[in-house]
């Protein structure tokens, strides 16, 4: 029988019911100004204010990856010649879909996918998947990829054979099924229909509005002219990209709307927890497969991972799970894997292997695993040095051309051990670190605390570098 939760979701009049330290103003442009929190926290709470809102256009961009992986084999001795391309394999480039939330509407989205997410949280403890979804959860206090990837790591360590089965959905957020979606709110809140105010803001993500960001640099270079943009945007004079009144002119031939019945803008402060609630029903049906194979299984975002103690028969044992794992996943049609990125591996013997048993590894959530030693992904190391190498050089050309050392303190805090708590989060160093010291209790060799042991003197020596 459904009983309506709404009262818990909106029993509290005041900001009691929002910690506005993370209801953080963001500097970027939209078509409203930044806001502040505190002058509307009383209306992003107020059910009847929401249901009238007007909903700002999202806006739009891609992003190309040059996605690149490391050449298997190759040292990390031969990795720090990072400019020598024989030890990189490039992919093809991956478009990235960008939409970004006005102002006041990231508050909203923010606000209601919290409400949300609380109650995911009761509910998935109460169907045994709290412990499956370990992404965009806000009842994990405390951990992070660390503690999901030591706990796979060392379950895979306490068996003595295990198949690994690692999957990737492709394109998760541009297939998710609206309908389902919605389904999946009301069980999630326990109500038979959507409230007026979970309606307006499920419809502003699923039937969304959104304007090219290229529109809008034509439209505001013929404005000001190029040069003059330019100089607008760098000096921060602008509070927003046009008046409402430029606006309303402006959006009438340029806008476009989501008309399909499928996929939301990734990003927002709502996308995240609806992709968990989408999949409620797969992550049991998953779950109790896994369950009585005593297995694990978890789940972060759109990448699953099963592990499943080993018995007889390798070859067709393999092969029946798979096998069996794709029924489940068929099932649900909007769900689709990436073939090539599924890892099909083997523990024996106190060594990962591939389906042929030559020697491999497991890759997850950006360590790697292969029986007798831990890691950080080379890649991730790769990206680090080669940033921090740009950032070193940028502050070396800087320094000679002014006279005086510049880009220093930045450089500092993003690339060495002097940023352990930078912006109260740190950087890839502490990162690294902690991920060593936690993980130093497992059965088997930590490696990561030599890959970043040398990093201060070699960015002192990029920076100091003299031609």
């Amino acid at each position: 029988m459904y009983q309506s939760n709404r009262l818990q979701l909106h029993n509290l009049p005041s900001s009691s019911q929002i910690d506005m330290k993370k209801y953080r103003s963001k500097g970027y442009l939209h078509f409203d100004k930044r806001i502040k929190i505190e002058h509307v926290y009383r209306k992003i709470q107020d059910p009847n204010w929401v249901t009238e809102h007007a909903f700002l256009p999202f806006i739009h961009y891609k992003i190309k990856l040059n996605k690149y992986t490391v050449k298997q084999g190759i040292t990390s001795k031969q990795l720090r010649l990072f400019k020598d391309q024989r030890f990189l394999k490039y992919k093809k480039p991956k478009e990235r879909m960008i939409y970004y939330a006005s102002h006041l509407d990231s508050f909203i989205y923010k606000f209601y996918g919290e409400r949300l997410n609380d109650a995911y949280n009761l509910y998935a403890k109460e169907n045994g998947i709290d412990d499956v979804s370990i992404a965009y959860r806000n009842n994990k206090l405390g951990k992070s990829n660390i503690d999901f990837a030591k706990e796979v790591f060392k379950y895979i360590l306490d068996q003595d054979k295990a198949v690994i089965i690692a999957l990737d959905f492709t394109s998760f957020f541009d297939n998710l099924n609206h309908k389902v979606l919605k389904e999946n709110i009301k069980t999630v809140l326990a109500l038979k229909e959507l409230p007026s105010d979970f309606y307006k803001v499920f419809r502003s993500i699923t039937r969304f509005s959104y304007i090219d960001k290229k529109v809008i640099d034509e439209y505001l270079i013929g404005k000001y002219g190029e040069k003059q943009y330019k100089k607008i945007k760098k000096k921060g004079t602008l509070k927003r990209f046009m008046s409402p009144a430029e606006f309303r002119d402006f959006k009438k031939e340029r806008i476009k709307i989501h008309k399909e019945d499928f996929g939301i803008p990734q990003g927002s402060g709502m996308s995240a927890v609806c992709s968990n609630i989408h999949l409620i029903n797969f992550d049991a049906s998953l779950n109790e497969w896994a369950e009585n194979k005593g297995a694990l299984y978890r789940r972060y975002c759109d990448d699953l991972i099963l592990v499943i103690p080993y018995s007889k028969d390798r070859k067709l044992e393999i092969n029946n799970l798979i096998t069996e794992v794709y029924q489940i996943i068929n099932k649900y049609h909007d769900l689709k894997i990436q073939e090539e990125k599924t890892e099909i591996r083997v523990y024996d013997c106190g060594r990962i292997k591939n389906q042929n048993g030559e020697l491999d590894k497991i890759d997850y959530l950006g360590f790697i695993l292969d029986g007798e030693t831990i890691k950080i992904r080379e890649k991730s190391v790769f990206k680090f040095y080669s940033r921090a190498y740009r950032k070193a050089k940028i502050s070396r050309e800087s320094t000679v051309r002014r006279g005086i050392k510049t880009y220093r303190w930045k450089l500092y805090k993003l690339y060495t051990h002097l940023g352990y708590d930078y912006k109260g989060y740190g950087n890839f160093i502490s990162y690294a670190l902690e991920a060593h010291e936690k993980m130093v209790d497992l059965p088997v060799r930590i490696l990561i605390k030599n890959q970043v042991r040398r990093h201060w003197s070699k960015i002192q020596g990029k920076l100091l570098k003299r031609k």
